[in-house]
């Protein structure tokens, strides 16, 4: 699929948004065939033009007048950028075309609710609707979820800016999940780096000490945490502990995969001051975890909630996935239900992304085309259930080649909002990182710097001096 385009300086924003139309689509930047679309961009204009065989259509828009006339008797000081503009018109016209009706409208970051808290600081509640509506073509209902996570979060933005969050990464799980497309390796593939990697992730963190100062919290992610062995588990924890003090800090272990969990690991996460798990069930359909590869069954993942309420963790989250293969509406209204039912005080609410990584992409065609068509509904009956049980939503992102282009909602009880996760979308502090696969964000002012670890462990194993140094450059500029 061809698209002409007089002015390429939009060019990526261009191929990103009509993918959201066009998801399987090979889309290319003016080459020498007949062209889908034609963008002209003029002085005072953006013309959009369509040339398909069953019908032609085109959209001319002029830049300098369209905004000021919409807010004139609303008086809002606002004014709508160039690509939010040709997005909009591609929108209007594409969404003509292909009867694709994007929820998010114009939105292809993964962060809505950033744009949406720098609208709401300036313009409030009403004027900030009416804009996500009027320009970014979001429909009301994801603008009023919007809304909601905007004004559950600005209780967390209150305090001292000069604190920073850790983030500590094990790239490792017993099996990689069919669908996942996340830094992670299994085990059995990793030999020598699998057994080594513990004490090469304790010497970058020795040697980066004061990370371990003015926290306002920690994360070990992955991968799957828990998928390392007890001793080694452990070592970790005594370590980051050692690093950080009596602080009282959010302490949040991604224990994820209830067959990795054992009671000795539970007693060293409440040895060593951890106060937020996740267990994550992806869903309670047994016939479901065996098709993704997931190396528990319902029943291992309940006796394993039960185990860590006995041992008195009393800030447990849980995580779904909609879309996963073969499920309908009904199978995931069981799950949240059969879910609310173990009482969690936080569930983060996934739309399956089809990524390069993932096993599900080899029959990407099949599953989009299956999917499309009920991940709304999936979201509609999530969000009712989390409502009528007291759960409000308080954080969302959003991620590239998400089935139907939706999103990610974490839901909690009153005052259980994780700090980490909403910190982290936001970006409105640093976080300092360790491991393979991490990345560290430097939040300076307005700008955000990022600087990424390698992915692979034996490359991070064998370059870590390379890393430490390079690191403490990083965060000395």
């Amino acid at each position: 699929m061809n698209i002409r385009m007089n002015h390429t300086k939009y060019g990526t924003e261009v191929l990103s948004y009509l993918k959201v139309f066009y998801p399987l689509e090979k889309i290319e930047i003016n080459q020498n065939y007949q062209p889908l679309y034609e963008i002209t961009i003029g002085s005072s204009y953006i013309e959009v033009v369509y040339y398909g065989q069953d019908y032609c259509g085109e959209v001319r828009r002029h830049c300098d007048l369209k905004s000021k006339k919409d807010y004139e008797d609303r008086h809002i000081a606002y004014s709508p950028k160039e690509t939010v503009i040709l997005k909009g018109m591609l929108y209007d016209l594409c969404s003509k075309v292909t009867n694709i009706i994007p929820a998010w409208g114009v939105l292809t970051g993964i962060r809505p609710s950033k744009l949406a808290y720098k609208l709401y600081e300036r313009h409030g509640q009403d004027d900030t609707a009416y804009i996500l509506q009027q320009d970014y073509k979001v429909n009301l209902d994801k603008v009023k979820l919007l809304i909601k996570v905007v004004e559950k979060q600005k209780d967390y933005f209150t305090a001292s800016l000069s604190l920073h969050s850790v983030y500590i990464g094990i790239p490792f799980c017993p099996t990689r999940c069919s669908y996942c497309s996340f830094t992670s390796h299994e085990i059995k593939t990793q030999g020598m780096a699998y057994m080594r990697y513990v004490d090469i992730l304790i010497r970058e963190m020795e040697a980066r000490k004061e990370a371990f100062k003015d926290l306002r919290s920690i994360y070990i992610g992955g991968g799957t945490p828990t998928s390392l062995t007890e001793d080694d588990f452990d070592k970790l924890l005594r370590k980051t502990r050692d690093l950080m003090g009596d602080q009282d800090v959010e302490f949040t272990v991604e224990a994820g995969r209830a067959d990795t969990i054992t009671e000795n690991k539970l007693l060293s996460m409440r040895r060593h001051g951890v106060n937020r798990i996740s267990i994550n069930p992806q869903t309670m359909q047994d016939e479901t975890l065996a098709k993704i590869g997931r190396g528990h069954n319902v029943q291992t993942f309940i006796d394993c909630v039960q185990m860590a309420r006995r041992l008195g963790f009393d800030h447990i989250n849980m995580d779904i996935i909609l879309g996963l293969p073969g499920e309908k509406i009904s199978d995931v209204e069981d799950t949240i239900r059969k879910i609310i039912k173990m009482e969690p005080e936080s569930l983060t609410v996934h739309t399956m992304a089809l990524k390069r990584g993932a096993r599900l992409i080899q029959e990407e065609k099949i599953y989009r085309k299956l999917m499309n068509i009920q991940i709304d509904g999936m979201l509609k009956i999530s969000q009712k259930i989390m409502d009528e049980a007291g759960y409000g939503a308080y954080y969302l992102y959003r991620q590239k080649n998400m089935i139907g282009n939706y999103e990610n909602v974490g839901y909690c009880k009153e005052g259980y909002g994780c700090i980490y996760n909403i910190h982290t979308m936001e970006e409105k502090e640093s976080i300092v990182a360790f491991g393979a696969g991490a990345i560290s964000k430097k939040v300076a002012e307005d700008r955000l710097v990022r600087k990424d670890h390698p992915k692979d462990v034996k490359t991070y194993i064998d370059n870590i001096d390379k890393i430490i140094a390079a690191n403490k450059i990083f965060w000395e500029e």
